[in-house]
């Protein structure tokens, strides 16, 4: 016997339109990829080095201590005058290349000199006047492993200290955008691999004539020249004033300038974060800010961090096992990060 057309429709509407509807949500949610929460950001490291050799060294003494590769590795160039800064290019890719491993790079927005005591200016970067060094640069990292489908760099990195030449101290704020804005135009003419990280440094570092910080958004490109959006911190007790180190994750976290305007600003402008250095050290051994560091990675729109592995410039050395607590929890939790 025949059921009734009515009959037939209502099971097909009770049985088979949930599975239906549940196959095309599997569907969409395959072509949509994963998540900012599911997704794995880039573990880097910075390490020591004289030489090609050691450098290397150095990233294998990392690795065999972490138990397994890292992503990636910081790498910078020279910052000594125009001729070092286009030479020690060659150099740094020749000795990487030998790691197979990708490398985020720092190039700097301008040397410390150009010859004898003339020093080079972010007024004529801004105009334009050292291009032709830009591009001597591009087109050797552009040649650098071929196979990687971007190239991180970041410039101009800290403008907010006043310990590089191109910090914005002393009114400088518009000819740093304007010499970032030539550097990116530059590289970008070469090559639509490379992609560009504005990287302040953590915290309230830029004060007005009335003595209140000044926001960094004055210093900020503009979106089209910017691809990621960092910050470079590290554990301090110095400059915190904080022995309790739950009480200076939270300083790190609400201070002007610190980890909650930095998720703002790059949400603002739609940007992934990075954490282009990052180490602990300078409050001895915390196990807390790795805890709480790994946590803020996992729950944020990271694209990849760099763990300050050296004790040039910051004692952060941490795979020598000075820093026993903080070396366990960064095995641990960073370990397991990697092997998924």
């Amino acid at each position: 016997m025949n059921e009734p057309v009515s009959m037939r429709r209502a099971m097909v509407r009770r049985y088979f339109l949930p599975q239906i509807l549940l196959a095309v949500c599997a569907l969409l949610a395959v072509s949509a990829g994963p998540t900012a929460a599911e997704k794995k950001p880039m573990l880097a490291v910075k390490v020591d080095g004289k030489d090609g050799p050691s450098f290397l060294a150095g990233l294998a003494q990392f690795e065999t201590w972490f138990g397994q590769p890292v992503s990636a590795v910081l790498g910078y160039t020279g910052v000594a005058n125009w001729k070092d800064y286009e030479g020690s290019v060659g150099w740094s890719t020749g000795f990487w290349r030998k790691a197979d491993r990708p490398v985020l790079w720092s190039i700097p927005l301008i040397p410390a000199k150009t010859t004898g005591n003339e020093k080079a200016t972010l007024a004529d970067a801004g105009k334009g006047l050292y291009n032709s060094h830009y591009k001597a640069v591009a087109e050797k990292l552009a040649q650098f492993r071929p196979q990687d489908p971007v190239i991180y760099v970041r410039t101009g990195w800290e403008f907010n200290g006043g310990w590089f030449p191109w910090t914005v101290h002393g009114g400088k704020g518009d000819d740093f955008i304007a010499a970032f804005r030539q550097f990116v135009t530059t590289f970008r003419a070469v090559s639509p691999r490379f992609r560009f990280d504005w990287c302040p440094a953590w915290g309230d570092q830029v004060w007005g004539s009335d003595r209140k910080p000044v926001p960094l958004a004055q210093f900020y490109p503009g979106d089209e020249y910017v691809d990621v959006i960092g910050l470079d911190i590290y554990d301090e007790k110095k400059y915190t004033k904080f022995d309790d180190p739950v009480k200076r994750w939270q300083f790190y976290l609400k201070r002007g300038h610190g980890l909650n305007w930095h998720r703002r600003f790059a949400t603002q402008h739609n940007k992934p974060m990075s954490f282009p250095e990052w180490g602990v050290g300078g409050a001895g051994d915390d196990p807390h800010f790795i805890e709480q560091f790994h946590q803020w990675v996992a729950d944020n729109d990271v694209l990849y961090h760099t763990y300050w592995n050296s004790n040039s410039g910051y004692t952060g050395k941490i795979s020598t096992d000075k820093y026993p607590q903080a070396g366990a929890r960064f095995k641990e939790l960073f370990g397991k990060d990697q092997r998924r």
